[in-house]
């Protein structure tokens, strides 16, 4: 989605490439990851950068924060989600303990699944931009291994 000047138009993102708009320095637009949550993401234009022709394209330069996990809900359903998970966690801690003092290591592994199951959420503010970068050129070369 581009918006100009009160006017926005759709396009499909396999038929046009960022650089056809030129946009400006701190030029900002909004970009809408659509499907069923609403996700909306505003992106500035932070500068340009010389092609480095060793490098394959798209790169990432930098980040924050690791991608939200799918199937969140949207934007209203992740925030409550992520405010109420420091209680889960420590409830989930507390039980633990209770079952390991009590010698019950039976429970203490099946709450492991409901560790596992939290992973994605409690690593949010991690980034990893070589992670990001091996995925974007899988995503490149048509790898579907990208995906994962």
């Amino acid at each position: 989605m581009y918006h100009d000047g009160g006017i926005s138009f759709s396009t499909d993102a396999d038929q046009v490439r960022l650089c056809e708009f030129k946009f400006r320095i701190n030029e900002r637009f909004l970009y809408k990851y659509v499907f069923r949550d609403g996700w909306q993401h505003e992106v500035r234009i932070e500068a340009r950068l010389a092609q480095d022709e060793k490098r394959t394209y798209p790169y990432c330069i930098g980040g924050k924060r690791r991608a939200l996990p799918e199937e969140c809900g949207g934007p209203l359903a992740f925030i409550v989600r992520r405010d109420t998970l420091s209680l889960y966690v420590a409830d989930l801690l507390e039980v633990i303990q209770d079952d390991w003092a009590a010698g019950d290591f039976g429970a203490v592994r099946d709450r492991s699944e409901d560790l596992e199951a939290l992973q994605e959420w409690l690593g949010l503010d991690e980034f990893d931009r070589r992670a990001l970068n091996r995925r974007l050129r899988q995503y490149t070369a048509h790898d579907e291994a990208w995906r994962c």
